[in-house]
């Protein structure tokens, strides 16, 4: 070995010597202990510095007064309205000859939509031509001999017996116009009659075809208005008492309806409440559709609308966290009143309208603050 290289040698190890003894000799300070986590007060509450906040990811919402409660989930039906309805149906039985019109089809009122082959309604028709002219003879008779009665041609008993011919033929008309009344129909020929159109309105529904036999008052069309569309909605009985004409409705498809009658009693059926809503656009829905509809019942006094996820389950009801400055505290949740979407509607005596609570990182909330009643 080179004297050279001996000299770099021991220099290198004077100098691991020296760096040894001068790192032992050095002073040491002790390495920052770990920041603590942050811990809840006495009071129960949790200050946390904006850093904190940021880092836990915890996001805020304002909470608001609740206006209405919703109660989703409503199966509800579209139908047209009672009033704006009616059936095309025939007094007497009979075979459907020819069908004039078809569903979705607009007509007239008065406007034939149907052809039946009738004997009982030509022997009406029949029987109600043949009173009007005996009734219109027996007039005539009656003001001849009241004439001829005056001038002393005849006798009282005579103009007594035209009188009393005359009575009889006019109930006998009235016996046979009673038994046409409310039959909108007109003879057809070939002994067969047209029955026409109640209302001016659309086709909803045809029930009958051609060949068919049709009983008396048996529905073979159904014409409504077609500007106007119902709901039928059932309720659960519960609520009988919060319900009242007025309140609204939303579906699922964005639609809107008004509630306007509620029945007295419960469809055997189902078990619920029978409710009635006016559709604010109908042309955008068709009768028959069915719907998931939301009724928004009148909210509690105190009643509070947040996000639905400043909640979080806690036992058998729900927490949230409100923030008070720099502190967070849990609220019990007293009842969740309903749902609806992204929103809850609450009661809870710690909460009021403008307050922020938490919306996410609830759960490292919950993890900090201890289980005991956080309110004000």
């Amino acid at each position: 070995m080179s004297t050279r290289l001996r000299r770099a040698l021991g220099t290198t190890a004077m100098l691991l010597v020296l760096a040894l003894v001068g790192w032992r000799l050095w002073p040491r300070t002790e390495a920052p202990a770990e920041a603590a986590a942050p811990r809840a007060d006495a009071d129960g509450s949790l200050r946390l510095a904006p850093s904190q906040v940021t880092g836990l990811g915890i996001g805020l919402a304002r909470t608001a007064a609740a206006v209405s409660v919703p109660l989703p989930g409503l199966a509800a039906q579209a139908q047209a309205p009672m009033d704006a309805s009616q059936q095309v149906a025939s007094p007497w039985p009979g075979t459907v000859v020819a069908l004039l019109v078809d569903e979705g089809e607009e007509v007239r009122a008065g406007q034939p939509v149907l052809r039946l082959r009738s004997l009982d309604a030509l022997r009406a028709t029949a029987d109600l031509a043949r009173a009007q002219a005996e009734a219109d003879a027996a007039q005539r008779q009656a003001r001849r001999d009241a004439a001829l009665l005056s001038e002393g041609i005849i006798a009282a008993s005579r103009n007594e017996q035209s009188l009393a011919s005359a009575r009889g033929a006019q109930a006998e008309l009235v016996r046979a116009s009673e038994a046409l009344s409310g039959a909108r129909t007109r003879v057809a020929g070939r002994g067969e009659i047209e029955l026409l159109a109640p209302i001016s309105g659309r086709v909803l529904r045809r029930s009958v075809a051609a060949g068919q036999s049709l009983a008396a008052q048996q529905e073979a069309l159904l014409v409504a208005d077609p500007r106007r569309l119902d709901l039928v909605v059932g309720i659960p009985a519960a609520y009988r008492s919060r319900l009242r004409p007025g309140l609204p409705l939303a579906l699922a498809d964005g639609g809107r309806a008004t509630l306007v009658a509620i029945g007295a009693d419960l469809d055997p059926a189902s078990q619920r409440l029978r409710a009635r809503a006016r559709f604010d656009e109908p042309s955008a829905h068709l009768a028959g559709e069915r719907f998931e509809a939301t009724l928004h019942l009148p909210a509690p006094e105190g009643a509070i609308a947040m996000p639905r996820t400043a909640l979080l389950p806690e036992g058998d009801g729900h927490v949230a966290f409100r923030r008070d400055g720099d502190r967070f505290r849990r609220v019990p949740i007293a009842t969740l009143l309903g749902v609806d979407g992204d929103v809850a509607v609450v009661l809870a005596p710690a909460l009021r309208p403008g307050v922020e609570v938490a919306v996410r990182g609830t759960a490292a909330l919950k993890a900090m603050l201890p289980a005991a009643d956080g309110g004000e």
